[in-house]
């Protein structure tokens, strides 16, 4: 039985161990999410192959393809509007994301220069 600081008033008379899980089995990393299909399937594809945000994109982009130039209908333009403001989304997370790392290196250089260069040397080879 461990001890549990800051306890000790309230488990004085207690049996035992008065803490328990609320959701045994569960972690930041370890949701589990019901699938009408099989769970280890879904888990596979959506690491080895495409998360779900992926496969919507490519199937909205389809979509969207397909309904060029036909009529105008809601659900249609309902689904541009949605993917608009997906793309508004990902263009400030790619700014945000660079003047994080822009910050960083910054912060990095003042506090261990040597780091920072080695860093940015890696950075400034040419990808092959």
């Amino acid at each position: 039985m461990t001890t549990q600081p800051f306890m000790w008033p309230f488990n004085l008379f207690a049996p035992g161990n008065l803490d328990q899980p609320i959701l045994p089995g569960w972690s930041f990393g370890n949701v589990s999410v019901s699938y009408a299909g099989n769970a280890e399937i879904e888990k596979d594809v959506v690491e080895k192959v495409a998360s779900f945000g992926k496969q919507l994109g490519i199937i909205t982009d389809a979509v969207l393809a397909l309904a060029d130039g036909k009529p105008k209908d809601q659900a249609i333009t309902r689904l541009r509007d949605i993917a608009a403001k997906i793309e508004q989304l990902k263009n400030l997370n790619k700014a945000s994301l660079a003047d994080q790392a822009r910050g960083t290196m910054q912060r990095l250089e003042k506090a261990e220069p040597a780091a920072a260069r080695r860093i940015a040397a890696e950075f400034a080879k040419p990808s092959s």
